[in-house]
C-alpha cells in the first residue's frame, strides 16, 4: 500500500469516528433531556442503548458512567430501587469517583447511591495534572478516593523489579471520600527524584467487605536545571616547568667547565710559544677553576630540584583550583534551583 493511499484511507476514517462519538453524544443529550421532563419511559431505551454491547459506536468510559447513573436516576424514580442501586453500583465500579449532584437529583437517588457506595468497593486514583514542581516551596497533589471506609497505602513506585525503588507517602484509613496526598518530590534518602517514569499506586482494602481493589496514575519526571560549566581541566605534564634538573643539564655543566679547562691549557701554550711572558700557572689556575665549576655544576644539578619552578607550578595549580572551586559553588547554586517538570503518563513505570 502507498503512503499517499495509506493517508487517504486515513482521512476517510476520521469522519466516521467523529460521527460515531457524536452518535453517542447525541444519545445521551437526547436521553438526558428526556429525563429532566420526566419522559422516564422514553428515556431508559436511549439510556440502554449506549451501554449496551451492541451499541455500535464508541462509548467512552465516562459516557459509560453517565449513562448508568441516569439508569439508576430513572429506575429510582420508577420505584425499582434494586434496579437503581444496581446500575449505580455498575457506574461506581467503572469510577470510584462517580457521585450524584445534591442539586440536581432527589433525596432518595442519593440515598440509593449511597447503597450502592457501601454495596460496592472500588478506589480510584484520579490522573495527575501537569505542573512544575519547585521541591523547595511547592507540593503536587494526588488526589484518590474509596467508594466506603478502607485501609489504604499509597506507594510512589520507579523502575521496573528487582531494581525499582518505591516507598509510601500514606498509611492509614481514609472515609468514603476524597483524599488529597501530598508529595514534595523528594525521594526518602533526600535526594531530588531523578527523570524517569513514575507510578502512584492505590492499594485499597475494604473496612466492610473482605474486598480489595487497586488503582494507577502514571507520570513522568523531568529534571529542569540551568547548564552547569565544566570544570577546569588538570594541567597537563606539558603545561608545567620542569621541577628537577635533568642529567643531561648536569652532563652539560661538566663539559662547559672540562672545556674551560682545555682552553686555558691551549690558551697558556700560545702565550708560552710566542714569549709574551706567560706561564702554565695561571693557565693551571684557569683550569682548575674551570674543571671545579664543571664538577660542582654536575653534582649540584643532577636529579636536584628547582626551586623556582616549583613555585611557579604551586601557583598554577593554586589558581586551577580556586577556579574550579568557584565553578562548583556556582553549579551547586544553579542545582538547587532545579525544578521538576510533571506531565501526565500511560503505560507501566520504567
Amino acid at each position: 500500500m502507498s503512503r499517499r493511499l495509506f493517508v487517504l484511507l486515513c482521512l476517510c476514517a476520521l469522519p466516521q469516528v467523529a460521527r460515531a462519538q457524536d452518535s453517542t453524544t447525541a444519545r445521551l443529550l437526547q436521553a438526558r433531556d428526556l429525563y429532566e421532563r420526566l419522559e422516564l419511559e422514553r428515556a431508559l431505551p436511549l439510556l440502554r442503548e449506549v451501554v449496551s454491547p451492541n451499541w455500535p459506536y464508541e462509548v467512552t468510559a465516562a459516557q459509560r458512567v453517565e449513562a448508568n447513573i441516569y439508569l439508576g436516576a430513572s429506575h429510582l424514580l420508577l420505584g425499582a430501587r434494586d434496579s437503581a442501586v444496581a446500575y449505580f453500583r455498575a457506574a461506581l465500579e467503572r469510577d470510584a469517583f462517580a457521585d450524584l449532584d445534591a442539586s440536581r437529583f432527589t433525596p432518595g437517588q442519593l440515598d440509593a447511591f449511597q447503597a450502592a457506595r457501601r454495596a460496592v468497593f472500588a478506589v480510584g486514583v484520579r490522573p495527575v495534572a501537569p505542573t512544575r514542581l519547585d521541591p523547595r516551596t511547592g507540593r503536587m497533589t494526588f488526589t484518590i478516593v474509596a467508594t466506603h471506609t478502607a485501609s489504604v497505602r499509597c506507594e510512589i513506585r520507579l523502575g521496573p523489579p528487582p531494581q525499582a525503588i518505591a516507598f509510601p507517602l500514606f498509611v492509614g484509613e481514609i472515609e468514603g471520600r476524597l483524599r488529597e496526598i501530598d508529595w514534595d518530590g523528594v525521594l526518602p534518602n533526600g535526594q531530588l527524584a531523578p527523570s524517569g517514569r513514575y507510578a502512584f499506586v492505590l492499594l485499597g482494602r475494604s473496612g466492610t467487605q473482605r474486598r480489595a481493589d487497586s488503582a494507577s496514575a502514571y507520570f513522568d519526571v523531568q529534571q529542569e536545571v540551568e547548564a552547569l560549566e565544566d570544570t577546569v581541566a588538570d594541567l597537563q605534564p606539558g603545561e608545567l616547568l620542569p621541577e628537577r634538573y635533568s642529567n643531561s643539564t648536569a652532563t652539560s655543566d661538566l663539559l662547559k667547565g672540562l672545556g674551560i679547562a682545555a682552553g686555558a691549557f691551549v690558551l697558556g701554550s700560545v702565550a708560552s710559544d710566542k714569549g709574551l711572558g706567560r706561564s702554565y700557572t695561571m693557565a693551571a689556575a684557569m683550569a682548575t677553576v674551570g674543571v671545579a665549576a664543571g664538577a660542582t655544576g654536575f653534582f649540584t644539578r643532577r636529579g636536584g630540584s628547582r626551586p623556582e619552578n616549583i613555585a611557579a607550578n604551586a601557583r598554577r595549580r593554586a589558581d586551577r583550583a580556586a577556579a574550579n572551586a568557584q565553578i562548583r559553588q556556582r553549579n551547586a547554586a544553579r542545582l538547587a534551583q532545579t525544578v521538576l517538570v510533571i506531565t501526565p503518563a500511560a503505560g507501566n513505570a520504567r
